[in-house]
């Protein structure tokens, strides 16, 4: 039994020192904070955490809102009530609270914990929320691939259904919400009862994973106990601000209901006012005033300061919010250096040893020294210039992607994505290009913080999406393309391409790695970068390719065979006209459908089973409204595998909702315009 200690350092000898008895196999993993231990979840399989130890840190809570350490039960040198006024905290039945903390209560404890992890899939016909948490309740739900209807019954008389079908949820209701918002409240109820009827169900709404539904649940609630930074008392007053940018984007998620928690809050009432009249979940609704405290849109009434507990799980920086769980359950990132000024060198180990992710494994002053480095230390990801003597960056890339695969990132002055140079980068196999920082003292912290997480992000890219694919030069005789020829009898295929941020690379490797064939599909490609950033990019690849590449000008006809490119810049509809297709801008004053989205969403209902979508990458949720349409009205939808992406986000989705096919590598994805394959 593997036991991390959470706690500082003081309070860590005293604990050890009591629990000094403890049968020899179990091992303490211990560290005076939370980011010092480089352990993974795997490797813990429980964690006591001090009274004071994590108040800096915030680590404890990082924990449990994490997916993948949720499970870890956790013993506290404090009682419940200390914990319940630090934070919103998603229990496990198995959680204890006892400041005495000797040998005998806890060996029994870690007994109990033995016990309770063989039962915890157990779900009965019903119980107490106590001793069977409404988390522990969801996960057994979902690994049970079961079926049935769940209620809940609260302390305070409130009552809730949830809707499930082979571990997916069909619908949700509690305390007057629905859906999403219903489950998001019932992972933070602390007491009540529970019935479980396990039945056959013959209708409901669209089935969503309840895998995905906890993952999105902690994490609202790992965004919500950012609001104890800010007010911690529920009387405290809250007004706006001058800022007022909170509701300046209309399209957010659940904006109506935004804007009247923005309408209480302008009347000047208390936060306890707010979270009772609003019409989102708890946790939901914490969210969003952390955030609008962040943005300094509101504030908390003049005389009425915070009350920070001394136990607080706050972390002390709320721009760490998205990253603590990053640095807690994920290993070191270690960088080698390449760049042949001294300056620079000292700038980027300056800013990755600030970060608790981050180490630095060697540091090179040309490409021969990087070759050879890159052999010895073993770097997780390599940040490259381009301009170095002896060898330039470039040809170090080639040789290190062909000798020792592993993910570079471009540092240069020369980063526009017009340059040919930057091209270049991405054609032979760089994961990224980056401006080069001028220097530490003139980098704020949080764009170092986004310098560091591209990084990071890069380290983890899969080594296939990382090597150069090069265009397959044998004959094409007797092949025959995948997709019909056009007939203009309406049956041929036609893709969507969507290339969220971050798709560059991808991009890039796709063109290449897609056959020569004399007869292409009608394939609409949508970029999200500015045009005269595309189009630069285009001009390479065109040269480089011969795929017939255009910008889409005006409204005329898309012509099959060939690649219309749209930028982020003008939001077009794909519609039919005279038996043959075209885009047309889209004049429409609401922006509440992304670029993407609108795109998809008119495809699907013009080419209904014809349309093949294609999602290479994305940082937000643009575009998967409209793939489940694109799903829905018999399309086909792929995404490339978030591990081969550079911003997952959206890939993630789109497969871990079910809309999208995984692909799991860039030479995978191009089997789609082979006939070899049989693609599609």
């Amino acid at each position: 039994m593997k036991v991390l200690v959470l706690a500082k350092e003081y309070e860590t000898e005293k604990l050890l020192d009591d629990l000094s008895g403890i049968d020899g196999e179990v091992v303490f993993i211990h560290g005076e904070n939370a980011l010092d231990v480089q352990v993974g979840p795997a490797e813990a399989d429980v964690i006591l955490c001090g009274a004071s130890g994590v108040g800096s840190s915030g680590s404890i809570l990082a924990w449990r809102c994490h997916h993948h350490a949720y499970l870890i039960p956790c013993w506290f040198a404090c009682d419940r009530e200390t914990l319940s006024r630090a934070c919103l905290w998603p229990h496990l039945a198995i959680d204890r609270f006892d400041s005495q903390c000797g040998e005998k209560s806890f060996s029994q404890w870690l007994l109990d914990v033995a016990q309770w992890q063989h039962n915890r899939l157990l779900l009965g016909d019903g119980g107490d929320v106590g001793q069977r948490s409404a988390l522990e309740l969801a996960t057994a739900l979902s690994l049970r691939k079961a079926t049935g209807l769940l209620s809940v019954f609260d302390d305070s008389g409130a009552e809730g259904e949830f809707l499930v079908k082979d571990g997916d949820l069909l619908s949700a209701s509690f305390k007057a919400l629905s859906d999403e918002q219903a489950f998001y409240e019932l992972l933070c109820a602390t007491g009540g009862r529970y019935v479980w009827s396990e039945k056959p169900l013959s209708k409901g709404g669209e089935p969503r994973p309840l895998s995905v539904l906890i993952a999105q649940g902690l994490k609202v609630i790992s965004e919500a106990n950012f609001l104890y930074h800010f007010a911690s008392n529920p009387e405290q007053h809250l007004m706006t601000t001058d800022s007022q940018s909170a509701l300046d984007d209309s399209a957010i998620e659940n904006y109506s209901e935004q804007k009247k928690l923005y309408g209480l809050i302008e009347k000047g009432v208390s936060l306890s006012r707010v979270l009772g009249a609003s019409s989102l979940s708890k946790p939901s609704t914490m969210a969003i005033l952390a955030k609008w405290f962040s943005l300094e849109d509101i504030s908390v009434v003049a005389g009425q300061l915070p009350v920070i507990e001394e136990m607080s799980l706050m972390p002390s920086v709320i721009d760490e919010s998205s990253l603590v769980c990053e640095k807690l359950c994920e290993p070191e990132c270690r960088v080698l250096i390449v760049d042949d000024s001294s300056l620079i060198c000292n700038v980027l180990r300056k800013i990755f040893e600030e970060d608790p992710r981050m180490s630095v494994a060697g540091i090179a002053h040309d490409g021969l020294e990087a070759i050879r480095m890159v052999g010895e230390q073993k770097p997780d990801v390599v940040t490259m210039d381009l301009q170095m003597p002896r060898m330039d960056g470039l040809t170090a890339l080639k040789h290190i992607l062909i000798r020792d695969p592993r993910p570079v990132v471009v540092l240069s002055a020369l980063t526009e994505a017009t340059s040919r140079l930057t091209y270049e980068s991405f054609k032979y196999g760089a994961v990224d290009v980056m401006q080069k920082p001028p220097n530490a003292a003139n980098q704020s912290g949080g764009s170092n913080n986004d310098f560091c997480d591209r990084v990071v992000l890069a380290s983890r890219i899969q080594l296939d999406a990382v090597r150069y694919i090069r265009r397959n030069n044998k004959s094409e005789a007797g092949r025959r393309n995948v997709f019909p020829e056009a007939t203009g009898d309406g049956t041929e295929k036609v893709v969507v391409l969507i290339c969220g941020a971050g798709g560059a690379p991808s991009l890039i490797k796709l063109l290449f790695a897609i056959p020569s064939l004399n007869s292409l599909p009608l394939c609409v490609l949508g970029v999200d970068m500015p045009w005269q950033v595309s189009e630069a990019l285009i001009t390479n690849l065109k040269q480089d390719t011969a795929l017939p590449l255009e910008r889409v000008a005006g409204a005329g006809p898309l012509s099959p065979g060939r690649f219309h490119v749209v930028s982020n810049e003008i939001r077009y509809r794909l519609l039919e006209e005279n038996k043959g297709l075209k885009l047309e801008k889209f004049r429409g004053d609401s922006a509440s459908e992304g670029i993407f989205d609108l795109l998809l969403s008119s495809a699907a209902k013009t080419l209904n089973s014809r349309l093949v979508a294609v999602a290479l990458s994305g940082p937000g949720e643009d575009g998967l409204e409209g793939m489940r349409l694109v799903k829905q009205a018999g399309g086909q939808v792929f995404a490339l595998s978030p591990g081969a992406c550079l911003k997952p986000e959206l890939p993630r989705k789109l497969i871990d909702l079910g809309y999208a096919t995984e692909i799991m590598n860039i030479g995978k994805l191009s089997d789609l315009f082979d006939t070899r394959t049989n693609g599609l």
